[in-house]
């Protein structure tokens, strides 16, 4: 069963209830480095933030210069993110149930920084999510949205995958990919201007070849023997203890320098936008 707009918003409550997104992702070097990223954006940002597919507020939190609103697609999302927020915070919050595709609810030029990080890739309709950014979004203030990238062919609907492991419904989802180039052109669309755009996660490239190898190779062992959970769940954590230790090594030495000279795409894209 695929999983399409009708489905979409029972998915992910579903997901948002079982799957802890935010203690997976987070502990992999592709999502540290994401997030390394994105704070950097939430800890410059001024005036009444808004951080739309905000999930459990892991970018939220942090926000310390004005109000902030978490809007996203799940309830069930929304409630561990409010349990999570600082003690003794200045800031108020606020959590909404919403689309990414419909910000109609919101007053216009009303939000002065605007995150978006990690949903295009789930939304049917992309320029919608780029419209309500121009809607909302005051004059003068800033707007990031990151999606991964791809290079030849645009995923689409693509298997729930780990997902299956915390039991949830359905067999594919949408779950696409853009260029930089695709989401400026998107954003001019709407009126916005582009500040700047590019890739990050560049370092997966080179820290990941040799754990991938060995990753694969001991995933080929067990599937045809072993055919153990256990054995599984520990190659997954080797793989992410030796890609952390290369980047380290290649951080600290300078070597990760060289890697880049030939490494010319990270493997997520962003723009960051005005009005």
């Amino acid at each position: 069963m695929r999983i399409d707009e009708a489905r979409l918003k029972n998915f992910y409550e579903e997901v948002g209830a079982k799957y802890p997104e935010e203690e997976v992702v987070y502990h992999t070097l592709k999502g540290r480095l994401r997030k390394k990223f994105v704070l950097n954006f939430v800890r410059g940002a001024r005036g009444r933030f808004l951080d739309v597919g905000c999930n459990t507020g892991v970018y939220l939190r942090h926000y310390e210069n004005g109000n902030a609103i978490g809007i996203d697609l799940a309830h069930s999302v929304l409630k561990k993110a409010r349990e999570r927020l600082p003690r003794n915070s200045a800031n108020k919050f606020y959590f909404l149930v919403g689309s990414a595709e419909d910000l109609s609810f919101l007053s216009e030029n009303s939000i002065n920084s605007y995150l978006c990080s990690e949903v295009l890739e789930h939304v049917f309709h992309s320029q919608k999510v780029f419209n309500g950014i121009a809607r909302v979004l005051r004059p003068g203030g800033r707007a990031l949205v990151t999606t991964p990238n791809y290079r030849k062919n645009r995923p689409q609907w693509v298997e729930i995958g780990v997902l299956k492991k915390y039991e949830i419904e359905g067999d594919e989802y949408f779950h696409s990919a853009y260029r930089p180039e695709e989401m400026a052109g998107m954003a001019q669309k709407a009126g916005l201007r582009v500040l700047e755009q590019g890739t990050l996660e560049w370092e997966i490239k080179y820290t990941t070849k040799l754990p991938v190898l060995i990753l694969w190779s001991i995933r080929w062992l067990n599937r045809r023997t072993f055919k153990s959970s256990a054995l599984e769940s520990w190659n997954q954590a080797l793989f992410e203890r030796l890609s952390g230790f290369i980047y380290l090594l290649g951080h600290f030495t300078q070597l990760e320098k060289i890697f880049h000279f030939f490494i010319k795409e990270g493997v997520r894209s962003y723009v960051i936008l005005t009005k």
